[in-house]
């Protein structure tokens, strides 16, 4: 059944799963802000430190938007796209990232 925003059943529960992910990722990302990216939960020591939750999390991201690619939800072209002209836009508000233009991605000396 179409809802009467025009979505099938399918499509909104993508959108979910996105939402919550990138809700997920963000609560990684405040974690990290708050304990550093070493720190771990003291009572699930097994689930990895913060950078190993964040990578999950951005994983699991990556997931459904690769699903949403696959269902035609959005266009690979039209996300490489924006993310070269995001690179530009966002380069003007970064203020401690190494390089700009072609060295804006170089690897950091620690080889991360």
């Amino acid at each position: 059944m179409i809802h009467f925003n025009g979505l099938d059943p399918a499509e909104a529960e993508r959108l979910y799963l996105l939402a919550e992910e990138c809700a997920e990722v963000i609560v990684s990302v405040n974690k990290i802000l708050r304990h550093g990216y070493a720190s771990h939960n003291p009572d699930a020591p097994e689930d990895g430190d913060n950078r190993e939750q964040l990578s999950r999390e951005i994983g699991d991201v990556r997931f459904v938007v690769d699903l949403m690619l696959h269902r035609g939800d959005v266009d690979a072209h039209s996300i490489s796209a924006y993310a070269a002209l995001a690179k530009d836009r966002k380069a003007k508000y970064v203020h401690h990232q190494d390089g700009y233009g072609d060295n804006f991605f170089a690897p950091i000396e620690d080889g991360r």
